[in-house]
Formats: C-alpha cells, structure tokens, sequence
C-alpha cells in the first residue's frame, strides 16, 4: 500500500501554521499535478475556502488547526476519487462540475466541527452532514444551472454522505459515500500517524468485530480501539457502489495492509 501524503504529511506535522502559509498550502493541494483538471464552479469553490479559513481562523490550538488540514487535504483526496471512479463508471452521463462540487463540499461542516476538538459527531453532538447539507441549502449560488448542476442533488449527496446506509436513488449521492471511502482507506496509514484522534492499541470491541464477521457494518459507538477503526473501514467493503471503488481497495493493497495491522494487534479475520 503506497502513502499518498508526502510533503502535505510533514506539512500537517511540522509546517508553518500562519493563515498565510495554510492558504498558500491549500492553493497548491487543488492546483498541482493531478488536480488542474478539477472542474468546479468559481464561486463553490470560493465559498468552499471562506468556510474553511473562517473556522481556521477561530482555531485556538494546534490540534484544531492540524484536524483542519487533515479535512482539507482530505477533500482534496475524495475529489480525486470522485474522478477515478467516474472515469470508470461510463455507463453515466456524468456532469463532471457536479461530481467535482459533491466531492469538495461532502465535508464542508467538519471545518467549524473541528473548533470542538473532535470529529466524532456522537462527541460533539454535531450532526456534520447535517450542518454541511444544511449550509448548501442555505447558501445562494449563482451559478450552479449555469453548468448543468441540481443543487437538490448536492444537498442530498453531503446530507448521506456518512450516514450508516443509504438507500436513495441519486447515483451522485452514492458516488461521493464511495469517493469518501476511498480517499480515507487509501490514506489510513497517514491519518493514524497524524494523531488527529487517538485510539487504544489494545482490545477489540466484541459488538465491532461481530459486525465485521457478519459482513455488516460497523456502528461508530462501538469504535472504541484501533483495531475496531480497522474493522470499521475494512467493512465498508460491504457498502460501495461501483465497481471500481472495489477494485481499488483491492489492486491498491488496502484490504491487505488492513488485515495485517489487524494481525499485528492480535485481530484475526
């Protein structure tokens, strides 16, 4: 399993954390190589920053302030995905501006989350999906129908995002659950190493591993170790909806590296 942080990981660790220095950092994540072909709208993209930096400015600590880059280098990795996937997936007439929209703003309520020092929204009490759906609905954009867009779509899509299942209709909505999962499971070994949420070494939670076993999902309240996160992200398996997104978690070495940190903890499936 290859890492795909590079500098960004030292970044996230070490870098300069100046307002100044995080904007030019998050310019160049969505404007290098890899990325020059995103298509989103001026404006989205543009709100997506005021959102981001608004948050960052109220960040009071440096565990706040890396839990925001994480999030933003993040969305960076699900509109990458969200392009995989789609690339693949040409049985849909795919808007491209749609899939790359979905894909930034899927996260765009973690940003102000973050300022209460967790992403967990049982912690916080803050429905991230929610508030981020509700943010978008609320949110006048210009010219979304410009380029073909539905705005309901992207509502709907970063509404269910994260929520445990999803049973709708809207092909956009179930690209950006699976984009989201591919970009966390292509990046697990560099979110556990930046320590943005610090899980036991020991002990598996037996409800999280009879889920895992019984190919169903497992719920976050029973995510209490590291090796119930794995459970967790290696069943998401069992939850994508294209082809493709199955395809990667395989030949990228996901599945395998997953299974043999779980051995390493003792865990064997």
């Amino acid at each position: 399993m290859q890492k795909r942080y590079g500098e960004e990981s030292d970044f996230i660790l070490n870098g300069n954390k100046s307002e100044d220095a995080v904007r030019a950092w998050t310019e160049k994540l969505f404007h290098e190589n890899g990325t020059k072909n995103f298509k989103i709208p001026k404006e989205v993209y543009e709100w997506f920053l005021e959102v981001v930096f608004c948050a960052y400015g109220k960040a009071e600590t440096d565990q706040i302030k890396r839990m925001i880059l994480v999030k933003i280098i993040h969305t960076r990795e699900v509109m990458m995905a969200g392009i995989d996937i789609t690339s693949f997936e040409k049985g849909i007439d795919w808007n491209g501006y749609q899939v790359e929209t979905v894909c930034l703003l899927h996260d765009i309520g973690r940003f102000d989350q973050a300022l209460l020092g967790s992403f967990s929204d049982i912690k916080t009490g803050f429905d991230h999906a929610l508030m981020g759906s509700e943010m978008v609905k609320n949110h006048e954009f210009m010219e979304l129908e410009a380029v073909g867009m539905n705005k309901e779509s992207v509502v709907e899509s970063v509404r269910h995002h994260s929520a445990f299942s999803y049973q709708g209709k809207d092909v956009y909505a179930k690209l950006t659950r699976d984009a989201d999962k591919l970009a966390l499971l292509r990046i697990m070994p560099e979110i556990l190493a930046v320590k943005v949420e610090e899980y036991p070494n020991k002990g598996v939670t037996e409800e999280a591993l009879r889920a895992y076993k019984a190919g169903t999902l497992v719920r976050n309240e029973d995510i209490n170790t590291k090796a119930d996160l794995l459970l967790a992200w290696l069943g998401w398996e069992s939850d994508f909806n294209f082809s493709k997104t199955e395809s990667c978690f395989v030949s990228e070495g996901i599945k395998e590296w997953m299974t043999g940190e779980l051995a390493l903890l003792g865990v064997m499936i």
